[in-house]
């Protein structure tokens, strides 16, 4: 017992010491720590979960938010009423989306892999010693040594097949006879040399014992079917009218095959409906030219994967293949595009009939809890772009009908009087916030994209934008996703659009339902408002507003500005085609991520509160306050947009200095941001930074004129511009620091936010569990109808999908289950698509002059 006392008061005062020299190493930090209680030798290990969080003690506190009523006076600009707190029994909801996930076993816990540095190292220490190796062996590839023919096993072979393996070398006769139905890459090796060959050509041996290549006609592979009852030896195998056969390996010319009987004298010819069932696709109807189904999947994959990609560089390569494979012949672009269309278009209505609903996200329905909508001016199309005016397939599938766009703008610019030129907010003015503008006189006929989000990132709607960025788009969009009773409309100047809508919805008594969507500014948008407009219309200032960023269709421009490359020069219903394709594309991969995606939203929603819970008392022990005073100031910050307002009065020269100022450093911050985000060209870049050196001049010289006549002093323009949302040194209210005032007010708001998106992803969570339980019930009640034998194809077609449903829920409530017992891991957290960052996405939103400084 007294050695164990003894080590206790060794390692007492062995800590002491540690922290005497600390506080002598760190003396602020020691001021911080000066009231830390005095450590007894019992050392105490905290608690931690399964990715090494620390597990608190006791339950968070819950931030309660508080309203104070305002005068009419105080009134001086368009209000909207916070939304009203649905009612949420947090309890219920966890209970009901448990009740779902009840049939889960325990999930087994894998072993941790190593890092990609670890992986890459090893990786490369393979590499390096295998390397010679790998050189010699392409060598001995191309040897053309004697080989017997691995088939008969008794002549020497004069083809290899690397198709055929393990029996890869064979002889002239056991060629002709394995490859007469056979579309294999084959070579010819009796020149010394590996010699490619096509499927019309086959080697025979001459009277003097050398081998002679010849051509010989080629079927295309098909199932022949029972015509007839009569003898096997009765049924006579021709060649029909030559056809084209594009694959993935290039052009084949081959014959269409014809059966005959001799004996009751009926004959049988392949046709349209043989070609289909068998995986080919027509180029035409009369099937001169085919495609190999598994061609369209592949570009269609490519086109996913890189949207830049052209067809004419996807034909380029076939050409390639055909060229190294022994071929020749060219394959047509335009035919090929059209008949992907085609195909696109009848796999769309087939899809239709399995209950698939490309534009419907399954966590939204049926209460969609946020909408984002805003321009991309990248996708534009030239008038003098190839192609007919023909209405695309998909026209009106998710780009909206431009004749039922431009008859509901007509219709709203009768109804209203406009205010011409740009919005404004504070001293900036924006080319996204106007009421109406005229056509473009340039050589571009659809100037971009007008595209609708929900806050997962699928979509929903678009429209082609004739007359730049103007309010009447996102207005017919939000008309449009109305029914799906949408909670916050987000925007990059709501701040604006709203006032609009108000205005409108006083007109067109038909549209004042739009007005319970609450307007919501998106969060990186919003940091180039001015800061009163941030405060008020910010996403992240929003009661039940959650972690919805508003940004989400930055997501969607990232993927399909790389399109932009290719569908420019396209014919107006090619253009229409393509986009929605890709659309399609993305909101498959979307949705099939979906629980993935919920649960680790879920996952850093929980521990994204207790960090800023952390951070907050941090905050509170550094400046020496309370919850009380905490709740004063975030009172004070929300009602500095009305003490703003009361000064817009004055017109002194120190007034308009200060507007200037602000102006122009908007201007500036913004023009910076979009960079290299938003241009395509040096020539608009360079364009874009001249004007960015004319306003930081102007800026340096307004500072030095406000310098000279107030006793208000700046720093300089160039370390001004280094920060953030920079709080003006005449905003100041309260003894307290505005900018710790800001301080305190964000990272209150991060936390009810981060509480609230907690309880929004348990029911879209729940939503997204549930729909997916309905789209099986709806698939079983279908395959119950279709029991009678009638429709064989798509009863198969039902149980396929059923099948695939069934894996998805049953993934879906592992994924939860993990989630809502915090057994994710760090790594699993960390693994969420690179769509779902928005921090570091490309901004397409709109052109180079974007702000304008007054």
């Amino acid at each position: 017992m007294d050695s164990e006392g003894d080590s206790g008061n060794k390692f007492h005062k062995l800590l002491q010491e540690a922290q005497r020299l600390a506080a002598e190493l760190n003396p602020k930090l020691a001021k911080k720590r000066r009231s830390v209680k005095p450590v007894s030798g019992v050392v105490s290990w905290r608690q931690r979960d399964n990715s090494g969080q620390i597990i608190p003690k006791f339950p968070p506190k819950t931030y309660n938010s508080t309203t104070r009523k305002r005068s009419s006076s105080e009134v001086a600009e368009p209000v909207f009423q916070q939304p009203e707190p649905t009612p949420y029994d947090s309890a219920q909801e966890l209970n009901a989306l448990q009740d779902l996930l009840r049939d889960i076993p325990p999930q087994e816990k894998g072993t941790v892999p190593l890092s990609w540095a670890e992986r890459q190292a090893q990786s490369s220490e393979k590499w390096n010693a295998s390397r010679s190796a790998m050189v010699k062996n392409i060598f001995l590839a191309e040897h053309t040594d004697t080989y017997i023919c691995d088939i008969c096993l008794q002549n020497t072979s004069v083809v290899r097949c690397r198709d055929c393996l393990p029996r890869q070398f064979l002889c002239s006769s056991c060629d002709t006879q394995i490859h007469q139905h056979i579309l294999h890459n084959r070579e010819a090796m009796f020149e010394g040399f590996y010699q490619p060959l096509a499927p019309n050509m086959i080697i025979q041996l001459q009277n003097d014992g050398s081998h002679q290549i010849k051509h010989e006609v080629r079927l295309l592979p098909v199932r022949l079917p029972q015509q007839c009852t009569c003898s096997p030896s009765q049924l006579k195998l021709t060649c029909g009218k030559e056809v084209i056969l594009v694959g993935i390996n290039g052009r084949y010319q081959l014959n269409l095959p014809t059966l005959s009987c001799s004996q009751c004298m009926k004959s049988w010819t392949t046709g349209l409906d043989e070609l289909v069932q068998c995986g080919y696709w027509p180029a035409t109807i009369n099937h001169q030219t085919i495609f190999h189904v598994d061609l369209f999947q592949s570009f269609q994959d490519l086109k996913q994967l890189a949207p830049g990609l052209s067809r004419q560089a996807f034909i380029g390569m076939l050409d390639e293949r055909t060229k190294y494979f022994g071929r020749t012949g060219k394959i047509c672009g335009d035919t090929f595009q059209r008949s992907f269309l085609e195909w696109c278009y009848a796999q769309h209505e087939v899809d239709k009939l399995l209950e698939v609903e490309p534009f419907r996200c399954t966590a939204c329905s049926p209460q969609m809890h946020a909408v984002s909508v805003d321009g991309n001016r990248k996708l534009y199309r030239f008038k003098n772009a190839s192609g007919s005016a023909t209405k695309g397939l998909f026209d009106g599938t998710f780009l909206a009908r431009d004749e039922e766009v431009s008859s509901f703008v007509a219709q709203i610019q009768q109804a209203t009087k406009h205010t011409p030129g740009k919005g404004m907010c504070g001293s900036s003015q924006w080319t996204a916030a106007k009421e109406h503008s005229g056509k473009s006189a340039s050589k571009i006929d659809e100037e971009g994209l007008e595209i609708a989000v929900c806050r997962h990132g699928v979509l929903l709607r678009a429209l082609n934008m004739f007359r730049g960025e103007i309010y009447a788009y996102p207005l017919y969009l939000q008309k449009e996703l109305s029914p799906s009773n949408v909670s916050f409309f987000c925007s990059d100047v709501a701040c604006k659009y709203y006032p609009y809508l108000e205005k409108v919805s006083n007109k067109c008594s038909e549209l004042q339902g739009l007005l319970e969507m609450h307007p919501l500014l998106s969060v990186m948008h919003a940091k180039a408002h001015s800061w009163t407009c941030e405060l008020k219309w910010g996403g992240r200032n929003q009661e039940g507003a959650g972690n919805t960023i508003g940004e989400e269709v930055e997501q969607v421009n990232s993927f399909l500005s790389r399109a932009a490359i290719s569908t420019k020069y396209m014919s107006k219903g090619g253009r229409t085609d393509m986009l929605t394709v890709l659309a399609m594309g993305w909101n498959k991969k979307k949705m099939s991520n979906m629980d993935k995606i919920l649960a680790q939203r879920y996952a850093k929603a929980v521990q994204r509160v207790a960090d800023d819970k952390l951070k907050l008392e941090e905050l509170k022990a550094e400046l020496r306050i309370d919850d009380a005073v905490i709740q004063q100031w975030v009172t004070e910050v929300q009602h500095w947009p009305e003490a703003n307002s009361s000064l817009e009065g004055e017109a002194s020269r120190e007034v308009i200095l200060k507007k200037k100022i602000e102006g122009l450093y908007l201007s500036v911050m913004q023009r910076k941001h979009r960079l290299y985000r938003q241009t395509d060209s040096n020539k608009r870049r360079h364009k874009l930074r001249q004007k960015i050196a004319e306003e930081k001049a102007a800026l340096s010289s307004a500072i030095e004129e406000l310098r000279e006549q107030t006793d208000i002093i700046l720093p300089a323009v160039d370390e001004l511009l280094l920060t953030e949302n920079f709080v003006w040194s005449w905003t100041y209210l309260g003894p307290t620091d505005l900018r710790t005032k800001k301080a305190i007010f964000d990272q209150v708001m991060v936390i009810r936010r981060m509480q609230e998106e907690e309880q929004i992803v348990v029911q879209e969570m729940r939503r997204h569990l549930n729909s997916l339980i309905g789209v099986a019930g709806s698939l079983k009640t279908l395959l119950l109808d279709q029991s009678n034998g009638a429709h064989c194809g798509y009863h198969s077609m039902l149980r396929r999908r059923l099948s695939v449903v069934n894996a998805q829920v049953h993934h879906t409530k592992a994924s939860f289950s993990l989630a809502l017992h915090g057994e994710m891991t760090s790594q699993d957290m960390l693994s969420e698509d690179r769509e779902e960052q928005v921090s570091d996405v490309e901004d397409t939103s709109d052109d180079d002059n974007d702000i304008d400084s007054s």
